[in-house]
């Protein structure tokens, strides 16, 4: 698949997910939409929310078609997913808060639950934070260490051969772009922090559990972008990043294990 097909696709995919969203607004479910603890309290703070949700994907999903047709590069249009993804989150999360407590001092305000139904694990959230900060910090590190023997332009596009196949200048390839990254699973844990976010434990998904797939995820791509830098100084062959694409996968199914495996009384 060439690269101005894949970045349609991508687009496609994302048009096709503000549909649903959209499609979905209106009943609450498990699999489609904006879903954190505040939409699940409330029909009405689930439809606006995702009503937003929707719209934006849409608009920016063609946006993002425009580009690829125009023939953007994979670079630019991977950060500007990237960007598009975490603003989105925010503006999502800060939204859905502010509804349920506008909803919360309203008199009518049937379907909120009762406090006393709602348990929320105490699962200290400050270790994953903090560890996820340290591998950012490491990764940093050794950007710095290694400056001086990084070419003025890097590679940080490889084919399934593990060959270069995309090119961008060193600060942004190198510490934009992988900063964003980083920045999608630490976002998520942040914001699990508050109650309201994380209230939807019916679902089977802990606190603790949400706590370490994102950590996990985020050791995933901070090896992946080490990978990438120790190529471009030389200190790794391509074959290299073939296996750090492995591992990322690795990585993420075992997030994804101890996301659905955690349970309530192993929280700490």
């Amino acid at each position: 698949m060439s690269e101005k097909a894949f970045e349609v696709f991508v687009s496609l995919f994302l048009l096709g997910t503000g549909l649903m969203t959209l499609a979905f607004r209106n009943r609450r479910n498990r699999l489609i939409g904006f879903r954190v603890g505040y939409t699940w309290h409330s029909e009405r703070v689930w439809r606006k929310v995702n009503t937003f949700g929707g719209l934006s994907l849409i608009v920016y999903s063609i946006i993002l078609l425009c580009l690829a047709i125009y023939g953007v590069s994979m670079n630019a249009f991977t950060i500007a997913v990237v960007v598009f993804v975490v603003v989105e989150v925010l503006i999502g999360t800060w939204m859905a808060k502010r509804e349920y407590e506008l909803e919360e001092l309203s008199k009518e305000a049937p379907e909120k639950p009762p406090a006393t139904e709602v348990e929320i694990p105490r699962t200290g959230i400050k270790p994953y934070l903090l560890v996820q900060l340290g591998l950012l910090g490491f990764y940093l590190l050794l950007v710095v260490l290694f400056w001086d023997k990084l070419p003025e332009r890097v590679a940080v596009h490889f084919s399934a051969s593990g060959q270069p196949n995309g090119y961008m200048d060193r600060l942004s390839g190198l510490v934009v772009f992988p900063v964003l990254g980083w920045l999608i699973p630490f976002s998520l844990t942040f914001f699990a922090k508050d109650p309201g976010f994380f209230a939807r434990l019916s679902a089977g998904v802990t606190r603790r559990g949400w706590f370490e797939f994102n950590t996990i995820m985020s050791a995933g791509i901070v090896f992946t972008f080490i990978t990438v830098l120790l190529y471009n100084v030389g200190a790794v062959s391509a074959n290299a990043i073939n296996y750090a694409t492995i591992g990322l996968f690795v990585a993420m199914g075992f997030g994804i294990y101890r996301l659905l495996t955690v349970r309530p009384e192993e929280e700490m």
